[in-house]
């Protein structure tokens, strides 16, 4: 899981077998990962991680976590 492309390739495997995925991440290097979940979210980023990808929602606190996960796996 640490080669750049296998994350996302991962994610739309796992798709392609009928499961729903949500990624969260608080690094630079997985992007495409949650691009390519149903939903996906910056977790405790860096504010130069989150003004690199501001299309990308961002979560502060671990309690947030579970329920902004739900509310994505609800639509």
């Amino acid at each position: 899981m640490r080669r750049p492309p296998s994350k996302p390739t991962t994610v739309r495997a796992l798709q392609s077998c009928g499961f729903e995925t949500v990624a969260a991440d608080d690094d630079r290097n997985d992007p495409a990962m949650i691009r390519a979940s149903k939903a996906g979210f910056r977790f405790r980023s860096a504010e130069a991680i989150k003004v690199e990808n501001p299309d990308l929602p961002a979560c502060e606190e671990y309690g947030a976590l579970p329920v902004v996960v739900e509310e994505a796996l609800a639509t």
